[in-house]
């Protein structure tokens, strides 16, 4: 460890000096004041000024706040473990409340919550700093800054600097990723390479272009998008203006960026296209929906390929539950159609592309990429650095935003006519996995018409999800059908058979050249990096429809596969949205705040709450189809299937104050009719259904008295139970139950049935446990959902055999693989312990199976041509099926445990595999995207970011 330590103080101080010679006389340092309060533009350090809250907003976000680790946080670290002050204190109060929400009053809830009020009391203020006139941000004890602006330029100046100081190095490899040079700021990588390939097949921008996109605000959304501009403008010099000090003073200069020595980095000065690429980045994870129709077009052939045209169809319409009538829906009163076709089918408009995986795309990653090694070496706790640590710091970085959950979540919102004050309730937040540093960032930002507080992504400044004055709002992501995949018929301008890569296409009966751009990239190896010199060209074609993914044939006629994107060209038109959101001017009401809502592009499920009213808003640009067109296909790009417009505000799933008393979304269906071209998991279950269970708990046990606890208690209770335990055992347990079973199987059935009734947890008694309460149960329900997929559904999907591992986390044969679903979203689904969990899986499919089999008719019942080949050979060779499972399953776990004591069983094969107890192998785990790690938790399935607020009063209007 000394020897370590001894290397990393070295390597950093070279590091520091090639630094500041490269630099020379770059920068005047800004100007900052420590320990002492410089005064604000309220005169004092505004606590709760202007907020109407009084003391009922809080928050939490783990592991903390601070993410700036230093050269010498980062020794201390290795000496000592010590974590910098700030970026871990977040962390126990998360962690904790799964096993002291059971006895919570409000009270109690600052056990586990920050306060969120407006400002920070003079007694908490940890340093101050000014570093430009009208400037003042006030640090926390949990290190959030609180920035004050004489205007909104000074507050936009100020979100710059506060949030470069948290989060740098995150930053800028957020901004490199979305301009797809990721792999020429952090080196030679084959994961670099890839994800610069994946984002410029997305969001193609020159720079030129990105900076045109907010040069282009004024005009189409006239004095709110000048506003837009000029504070983006400011966040850009608040950033650069931190970077100067950086260059300038060490103590301010993350460590990843000198840990690399000798190629120690220069933070560069950022533009406002580099914000473009940071919103484009987080609107490609979390903000898109749609864009199936190829997938789904694969599927289709796949079942016809067996079944024959008519019943493949059929079954493909089974299988893609795209307006299921048992989904669970946000809103269940209103039907908004939206997504489903109105005519009588014109099949002229569809193009099936030929089974294959596209060609001649852009260059992929460099020669021979596929054998190159991983750079760096750990950085988890308690390993020593290396020279490699900033390369290994960003592959964590590359690797996490791949991985990320694509469904942010989760909102549970209630009318005041439900509680005790008669205000309403909202616990909600986003749900974007764990990170070391949190991927997003605190704020608290005001300006004469700017005051809001909450998360903010960085990169962009503003608060994305938080409170203002007197409301408060947030976000689940919605998946809303905007993209398209269009299919060019390709041509020869100069007449004879079209290329099979042919760069020109037909569009209303003329041969159109496409457009071509070129994005050059060179890659050198870092230090502590073993990758090649990569010398990349990046080659993208573009028609009017947007980006070519590839190229394939239909009928064996040459094709270009393009994806038209709704948002594409408008990625930073969101901040008008978002602007809007924390302008007390504009937002007063629930009417105003879906008035901003509307103006967001991207697709996620907004939700509002103040002292009165209760908004639910579904964004997103929605284009208007064709409405004799399948829309969950792939349609032909000759002119004939274009876009009609796009919806309008009306027309977008909405709501105030629902008559059954709240809102509740966990990524679930918006409402019925609205529907998408790839919703294979909105069937009649879904992980929302534990929500709006545990809350009806709550308001039986406390009719029309609901208090803040309450409903963080039907959150956290959610947040411990299994959606395949809590949907699927009692209709297992009917079905075998019928037939005779061994001794052995017997048993099983009865830990399932105890662990039903006590609520389907994965839950320690203790936190000092090691293993679960019913860790028996939790084994059984592990090994037995994949294996009664398999018997159900193999007969359709499973042709050849399966293994456990694929794509779609769970099968790896043809059919399986070309039904994008995974089996099932367990905690800990492909080892990657990022929390979030049940977002999609075969729970639904397995319920409208067995419920069949037992006798019902379940509206979405599944299709003769789907039932005639369940469990292979038709339902009466499913008993004998469900039998073997069973069998398979306690077979399993008696070798797995060594024992045939089933209530002594403690592992699943998964979790033996890996040599670990069932929660350790759940557990959460923080993703290091900086030098400091953390350890990891217990798992619960909750927001990241979140709020627990009830507003008492409201502004006078």
């Amino acid at each position: 460890m000394e020897v370590a330590v001894r290397r990393l103080t070295r390597t950093a101080t070279a590091a520091t000096a090639l630094l500041l010679a490269c630099l020379g006389t770059a920068a005047t340092a800004t100007g900052s004041s420590t320990g002492s309060s410089t005064g604000s533009s309220t005169g004092d350090t505004g606590y709760r000024l202007d907020d109407y809250a009084d003391g009922q907003a809080s928050y939490v976000l783990p592991p903390g706040e601070n993410g700036l680790v230093t050269v010498a946080d980062a020794v201390q670290f290795e000496l000592t473990g010590q974590r910098p002050a700030g970026s871990d204190d977040q962390l126990a109060q998360y962690s904790d409340l799964l096993y002291g929400a059971s006895d919570l009053t409000d009270a109690s809830l600052s056990r586990y919550y920050n306060d969120e009020s407006f400002g920070v009391r003079p007694a908490d203020v940890v340093r101050t700093e000014s570093p430009a006139e009208g400037v003042h941000i006030y640090r926390d004890r949990q290190d959030v800054p609180h920035v004050y602006g004489d205007s909104d330029a000074a507050a936009a100046y100020g979100a710059g600097y506060a949030q470069a100081e948290d989060r740098l190095f995150l930053m800028d490899v957020l901004r490199h990723y979305g301009s797809g040079t990721l792999a020429s700021f952090l080196g030679a990588s084959c994961e670099f390479e890839q994800m610069d390939h994946d984002q410029l097949l997305l969001s193609p921008y020159t720079k030129a272009q990105a900076t045109a996109q907010v040069d282009a605000l004024p005009s189409r959304y006239g004095a709110q998008g000048q506003r837009a501009k000029d504070m983006i403008e400011a966040y850009v010099k608040g950033v650069n203006a931190y970077i100067d000090a950086a260059r300038l003073d060490p103590s301010k200069l993350p460590a990843d960026y000198v840990a690399g020595a000798p190629d120690a980095l220069v933070p560069q000065h950022w533009t406002p296209a580099d914000v473009v690429a940071v919103a484009s980045l987080i609107g490609g994870i979390f903000g898109r929906g749609g864009g199936s129709e190829v997938d789904n077009a694969h599927l289709l052939s796949y079942l016809q390929g067996r079944y024959g045209a008519t019943a493949g169809e059929a079954a493909y319409r089974s299988f893609n539950r795209q307006n299921d009538p048992l989904a669970p829906t946000t809103i269940t009163d209103q039907t908004f159609s939206y997504g489903t076709r109105t005519k009588p089918l014109d099949a002229s408009l569809t193009a099936i592309p030929d089974d294959g995986a596209l060609t001649g795309g852009p260059t992929d990653t460099s020669p021979g990429c596929a054998q190159a090694s991983s750079q760096g070496s750990s950085s988890l706790p308690g390993v020593p650095l290396s020279a490699g640590t900033r390369a290994q710091t960003a592959l964590n970085i590359a690797q996490a935003l791949r991985s990320m959950p694509s469904s942010m979540s989760n909102a549970l919102v209630v009318n005041g006519s439900k509680t005790a004050s008669g205000h309403p309730i909202a616990v909600f937040g986003p749900q974007v996995s764990y990170f070391a540093p949190q991927i997003l960032s605190l704020i608290d930002l005001h300006s004469p018409d700017y005051a809001a507080e909450g998360a903010s992504f960085p990169g962009t400044g503003l608060v994305e999800l938080g409170r203002g004055k007197d409301y408060a709002w947030s976000a689940t992501s919605a998946g809303s059908d905007l993209i398209d995949m269009r299919v060019e018929k390709i041509c020869n301008p100069d007449g004879g058979a079209p290329a099979a890569h042919g760069t020109s296409y037909v569009f209303d009966g003329a041969c159109t050249p496409m457009t071509k751009e070129q994005f050059d990239e060179t890659a050198l190896p870092k230090a502590g990096g073993t990758g090649a010199p990569a010398y990349l060209r990046h080659t993208i074609y573009q028609t009017r429809h947007g980006v070519v993914q590839g190229w394939t044939t239909v009928k064996g006629q040459p094709v270009a596969i393009v994806q038209q994107r709704s948002t594409y060209g408008h990625d930073i038109d969101s901040v008008v949205g978002f602007l809007g959101f924390g302008t007390p001017s504009q937002t007063h009401d629930v009417q105003s705040w879906m008035d901003s809502a509307a103006r967001i592009g991207f697709t996620f499920n907004w939700f509002y709450a103040d002292d009165r009213d209760t908004g639910y808003f579904v964004s997103g640009r929605d284009p208007v189809r064709n409405p004799a067109e399948d829309p969950t296909l792939p349609t032909w790009g000759t002119g004939r299937a274009e876009w009609r417009g796009f919806l309008t505000a009306a027309q977008h799933p909405h709501e105030t104050n629902p008559a059954q008393g709240y809102f509740v979304s966990w990524n679930n269906k918006p409402a019925p009719g609205f529907a998408g071209d790839g919703d294979y998991s909105y069937g009649q279950s879904f992980r929302s259904v534990l929500l709006v269970k545990q809350l009806q708990a709550q308001l039986t046990a406390h009719p029309g008295s609901l208090h803040r606890a309450d409903v963080v208690k039907a959150m956290e209770t959610a947040a411990s139970q299994d959606l395949d335990g809590v949907e699927l055992n009692q209709l297992v347990l009917r079905y075998a139950g019928q037939r005779p079973q061994s001794a052995g199987v017997r048993t099983m059935l009865d830990q399932l049935r105890a662990w039903d009734a006590a609520g389907s947890h994965r839950l320690k008694s203790t936190p000092s446990d090691t293993q679960y309460t019913d860790h028996a149960a939790v084994a059984i329900s592990d090994e037995l959902v994949p294996n009664l997929i398999r018997a159900v559904f193999d007969g359709i999907l499973g042709a050849g055999g399966t293994s456990d591992v694929g794509s779609n986390g769970g099968a790896a044969t043809e059919g399986y693989t070309k039904l994008p679903m995974q089996w099932v979203n367990t905690p800990n689904s492909g080892g990657a312990h990022l929390g979030s969990a049940y977002d999609g899986g075969y729970e639904g499919y397995l319920m409208t199976a067995l419920q069949q089999l037992l006798g019902a008719h379940p509206q979405d019942a599944f299709d003769s041509a789907l039932t005639s080949h369940l469990c292979t050979s038709g339902p009466g060779t499913c008993g004998a099926a469900v039998d073997r499972a069973l069998q398979t399953t306690y077979d399993a776990l008696v070798s797995a445990n060594g024992s045939t004591d089933v209530a002594s069983w403690t592992a699943s094969s998964a979790s033996k595999a890996a040599g670990q107890t069932m929660p350790a192998y759940d557990a959460i785990g923080f993703r290091a995207l900086g030098i400091v790690g953390q350890p990891d938790i217990d798992w619960q399935n909750r927001p990241t970011f979140q709020q627990v607020v009830e507003f008492p009063r409201h502004r006078t209007r």
